[in-house]
């Protein structure tokens, strides 16, 4: 893969820390633009450089952009309840700073702009998996904002700048950011220290994927050929990691000794959806080489070990940090 210099948003999260590091480890040229509003400040990493930032302030970009030639935008406000603390917020900074930074990118010249959008997307499609061409069916604002984004991207692709959209499946794994908000993340952490894993409802499908596979579709999209049959779309994940969520906690609780399963009346959730990757590995060569149980099984020694003492702290949800950010009108920064 040719070197290049790379521009990752929202690079200090649950997901960009752990792609902004693979991407270095390869050899580019790498640029984090984070405001750190859903992510501590680390020691800066070797070789890579730092920019704290706001995405929704244009101003930002032009030095920022300078000599760039991809950038991945995965900085946003992630999931549905951090997305509805406050509704324009999240439209601010899930949709207007894409339109922003899109048009900063092609002023400045950057060849490839790779989006991170979310297969919940497809919100109900739980008979049939959904592939990159299947209906969008948003049951959340969070949805709603990353469709807005997908179609202002693909508005704006041209021969000269080249865009790749990136539908992820439900993240989950250790990260240098972590969190404890996500699915398997939650369930694995109440495991270990509480000894108990609660699923609500668990007839609801999901797809999932590990952090660390996630990032290599990244990596792979920065240096994939333009277009494809869907346009440059890709659904990332793997056919054989669609689950229940009661699938995830029977899992989790056979890994864990001494954890036994509550299932409870279904939440007012109403995703519910499978998911075809076959997408991502024709177009991408993405062949995710984690399982959610080796992912069970590293979280919960992670735990044991102590290296994440309670689980419950507000630093490890983006729900709790976009409270406490939305106060002060910051976005979050960190993709998931």
């Amino acid at each position: 893969m040719e070197r290049q210099a790379v521009l990752v948003t929202g690079g200090a999260g649950y997901l960009g820390s752990v792609l902004a590091g693979k991407l270095c480890a390869a050899g580019h040229r790498v640029t984090v633009v984070d405001n750190h509003a859903t992510s501590p400040r680390r020691a800066p990493s070797p070789g890579i450089r730092h920019v704290e930032a706001d995405i929704r302030d244009v101003g930002d970009w032009s030095a920022a952009l300078r000599g760039i030639d991809a950038v991945v935008h995965l900085a946003a406000i992630v999931g549905d309840p951090a997305c509805e603390v406050d509704h324009d917020l999240t439209w601010e900074t899930n949709y207007l700073a894409t339109v922003g930074l899109v048009g900063a990118c092609r002023a400045a010249g950057v060849g490839r702009f790779v989006l991170a959008s979310s297969c919940s997307n497809y919100g109900e499609s739980a008979n049939e998996r959904a592939r990159t061409l299947s209906p969008m069916q948003p049951k959340s604002l969070y949805a709603q904002s990353k469709i807005y984004a997908e179609h202002h991207v693909l508005s704006s692709r041209c021969p000269s700048f080249r865009t790749v959209i990136l539908r992820l499946a439900t993240l989950y794994g250790l990260s240098p950011r972590m969190r404890f908000d996500l699915a398997v993340n939650t369930m694995t952490a109440m495991a270990v220290q509480q000894r108990r894993v609660v699923v609500h409802g668990g007839e609801q499908w999901r797809p999932f994927l590990h952090v660390e596979d996630a990032a290599e579709a990244f990596a792979l999209a920065v240096g994939v050929p333009a277009g494809g049959s869907s346009g440059g779309i890709y659904n990332c994940g793997s056919n054989g990691e669609n689950y229940r969520l009661r699938d995830i906690g029977e899992m989790v609780a056979a890994v864990v000794p001494g954890a036994r399963l509550e299932v409870t009346p279904s939440a007012t959730d109403p995703r519910d959806y499978q998911v075809d990757f076959t997408s991502s590995r024709s177009g991408l060569g993405l062949r995710p080489g984690r399982s959610v149980r080796d992912g069970v099984a590293e979280m919960a020694a992670a735990l044991r070990h102590g290296r994440f003492q309670d689980f419950t702290d507000p630093a490890y949800s983006n729900l709790a940090l976009v409270r406490a950010a939305a106060g002060g009108r910051q976005p979050a920064m960190a993709a998931a």
